[in-house]
Formats: C-alpha cells, sequence, structure tokens
C-alpha cells in the first residue's frame, strides 16, 4: 500500500513537471519565461509575452495534466482517497516545481483546476464561471483566481464534499506559499521592464516582427 502511494505521487509529479508553457514560448518566441513578462513560467504569462490563443492552450495543456492524474490515479491506480488527495498535491508541486526545467515553474492554478474538475466537477464549473465573471468587470487575474478559490470552497461546503474541501484548501495553501516564494524574482523582472495586468507592455512576435520592419 505504502509503495503504491509513494509510485502514485512520484507519477503525479513527473506529469506536473511538464513544462508546456515554457515549451510553447521558447517555440513560438525562443524566449525563456522566467526572464519575461511577469517573470511567472505559466498560462497567464504566455497569454502575454507569446499571445492569446497560445495561452489558452497552455492553459487548456496545464489543465490537461491534473485531469490526467486524478482519472489515472482512480481508474488505473485504484488509490485510496489519501492516495488521490496526495497525487493531486503532487501534480500541483510538479507544475510548481518541475524536474525538466531546474525548478522553474508557474503557480499551477490550471492544474489544480483540472485535477479538481475531477474531485468535484460542480463546484470546480461554478469557481471557473465566477473567475470568469470576476475578470470580465475587473480585469484582474489574481483577484478573479481568488474569487473563483473561494466560490469552489463555498460550494464544496455547501455539498458536503469533505474530500474536495481538503484538497482545495491545500491547492490554497500550495500557490499562496509558491507566490511568496516567487515574489522577488517576479518584482525584479518587473523592474526591469514595466508590467501590469492591464497592461502587460509584452511583445507578441508579430508585434515584434512589425517593429524591426519600421526600424
Amino acid at each position: 500500500m505504502i509503495l503504491a502511494s509513494l509510485g502514485i505521487i512520484v507519477f503525479a509529479y513527473l506529469v506536473g513537471s511538464i513544462p508546456f508553457s515554457g515549451l510553447i514560448a521558447r517555440w513560438r518566441t525562443g524566449k525563456d519565461l522566467y526572464d519575461e513578462g511577469e517573470g511567472n513560467v505559466g498560462a497567464r504569462n504566455v497569454w502575454h509575452v507569446v499571445g492569446p490563443k497560445w495561452g489558452v492552450l497552455a492553459g487548456g495543456l496545464d489543465a490537461l495534466k491534473g485531469y490526467l492524474v486524478y482519472l489515472i490515479s482512480t481508474l488505473v491506480f485504484h488509490a485510496s482517497l489519501s492516495g488521490i488527495v496526495l497525487s493531486g498535491f503532487a501534480v500541483a508541486l510538479g507544475h510548481q516545481f518541475p524536474l525538466y526545467s531546474r525548478g522553474r515553474g508557474g503557480k499551477g492554478l490550471s492544474t489544480m483546476a483540472g485535477f479538481l474538475a475531477g474531485v468535484a466537477p460542480i463546484p470546480t464549473a461554478i469557481g471557473l464561471g465566477t473567475l470568469g465573471l470576476v475578470y470580465a468587470f475587473t480585469r484582474e487575474a489574481e483577484l478573479s483566481a481568488l474569487y473563483g478559490s473561494l466560490a469552489i470552497i463555498l460550494c464544496c461546503l455547501l455539498l458536503r464534499q469533505p474530500v474536495a474541501i481538503i484538497q482545495s484548501l491545500g491547492f490554497g495553501v500550495e500557490a499562496g506559499l509558491k507566490k511568496l516564494l516567487d515574489r522577488n524574482h517576479e518584482e525584479q523582472v518587473r523592474s526591469l521592464r514595466p508590467w501590469s495586468e492591464t497592461n502587460p507592455r509584452a511583445v507578441f512576435p508579430s508585434e515584434e516582427n512589425n517593429e524591426e520592419a519600421s526600424s
């Protein structure tokens, strides 16, 4: 039982470590997201540095990592409830500190959402809807993510889903700690090139080509 749980955790971490955002940015622009935009190797930074459609692709692939880990942990490994919860934390940790990218990862919100979609699909759908609604009015991604997370937790409480409550609260702690750990680096990157959510001043490849042509 212990070995099986360890195997699930290791598998989840390795899947989470696949750096889709970094790979897309390298492929499309040749840039390292760690030193561009907001300094975060995640889908939101892909949106600003590479382009919106590529940000959506990166977010979708990151969410798929989480959902696949949930499916495999339940359908293939037949994990216990504790094993499922730990595999969720592990896939998020892999995204945040990827083995293949020297530990330089994103916040893991898309991956967490993908995993939660398996654990608690209805609260997750409501949470994502809340996130989208708040973002439509505020254009603040972090504030939107906060309201979306609170909506998921509240729905899990109302629907009496204790496993989902533990999972979502744990994800919140993981994301918060990652934010604190990345703060100094992100502030340093943003100081070199002013950046904000509503005015990122990122250069898409097409815009970069136009600038070169005009010069």
